[in-house]
């Protein structure tokens, strides 16, 4: 019996719409079909529009109803049906997505391939912005204060939504690096935010030097590792121009309230961390660590007899400039004393977190 034979998609993602053009051209070709979703219209119309295209131009648009909905689930939803009908024409070989600015590959790759078996992520490419890029992943802007969330519920940061796109993406087309003054320094940056992927310089003009689709690149389980739980050595990748990751780990407990107000020291220096606490007056939960720029959050995991791991805190941190032993000594002092473990009763600390936990 034959295998069926599946019809290779490329995904592409970034905020700058305008960067995203000059690659979007040099991921089409005569067998490409291509799939652009727009957020212009969501803040006033509560709609995301969509257009198809070929190499012999338009072929079908129209929009999907946000409302006071969550944008990315409702866009995910209408996708699908879309997406289905195009590949059933079988007139092209490769399906090209181009995403909204404000949306994440990982919840949309997820859905696809559970829902479409027809369709193979083939590539993940995401556009940055060399000229914005650390500010981007360095501040605490929300993307609503900006007109880019998508929809009432969405209440990410522009940090936290540039580092998941990056920590997705096969391939990072690094655009505008002719106008920083050091580029080797982003490259960096981008390898160590996540080490799958393959950086692309482009030329003045936004065109990619390199290829940005059909690549085979694309791993499902090495995706999905790499954008879960960072909880090992391995995944410090060597210091050099400025950009360090540090690991940190203790098999003691934090204090909750200690934690708390070391918030702003902790993610002062660091682009991005993630990683698993253990609060002491939560003994027996997960809690996972996550920050992009000035904001951070905390979230269950579960239980830590689900699985094959002691309880303990670990935490994996890049910034740039960042000095690991003052993070340490800051991470350090927020853990409960040999005295406190000794002698507290941990449930009843007081719980800043009662409220997102």
């Amino acid at each position: 019996m034959t295998a069926q034979v599946k019809t290779p998609l490329s995904l592409l993602v970034g905020l700058s719409t305008t960067l995203r053009e000059p690659v979007l051209a040099a991921m089409t070709d005569a067998t490409t079909v291509v799939v652009v979703i727009d957020q212009d219209e969501l803040p006033e119309r509560d709609v995301l529009t969509w257009r198809v295209q070929d190499a012999s131009g338009p072929i079908d648009a129209g929009e999907f109803t946000v409302g006071d909905d969550c944008g990315a689930c409702q866009l995910i939803a209408s996708l699908v049906p879309l997406l289905e009908t195009l590949v059933a024409r079988a007139h092209w070989d490769h399906v090209v997505l181009a995403t909204p600015p404000a949306m994440e590959a990982r919840p949309l790759v997820t859905t696809l391939v559970a829902a479409l078996p027809e369709l193979v992520v083939d590539t993940v490419t995401c556009v940055v912005d060399a000229v914005l890029l650390v500010a981007q992943l360095s501040g605490d802007e929300l993307l609503a204060e900006r007109g880019l969330a998508l929809g009432l519920p969405d209440r990410r940061n522009v940090a936290e939504l540039t580092a998941r796109q990056i920590e997705y993406a096969d391939v990072c087309v690094l655009a505008n690096a002719h106008r920083n003054a050091a580029p080797g320094r982003l490259h960096n940056l981008l390898g160590h935010l996540n080490p799958r992927t393959t950086v692309v310089a482009t030329d003045p003009g936004g065109v990619p030097i390199g290829a940005v689709a059909r690549t085979g690149l694309f791993d499902f389980d090495a995706a999905e590792a790499w954008a879960g739980e960072l909880a090992s050595s391995d995944r410090v990748q060597p210091s050099g121009d400025g950009v360090t990751t540090v690991l940190w780990r203790s098999t003691r407990p934090l204090h909750p309230a200690r934690l708390n107000d070391a918030l702003e020291d902790i993610v002062n220096g660091v682009v991005r961390s993630r990683g698993v606490v253990w609060l002491a007056n939560r003994p027996t939960q997960r809690v996972r660590w996550e920050s992009a720029g000035y904001s951070a959050s905390l979230g269950m995991l579960g239980e830590w007899s689900e699985t094959e791991h002691l309880a303990e805190c670990t935490v994996v941190a890049t910034g740039m400039g960042l000095d690991p032993a003052r993070l340490q000594s800051v991470l350090d002092a927020c853990l409960l004393t040999e005295s406190e473990l000794a002698s507290l009763n941990w449930q009843d600390l007081d719980d800043p977190f009662a409220g997102v936990l």
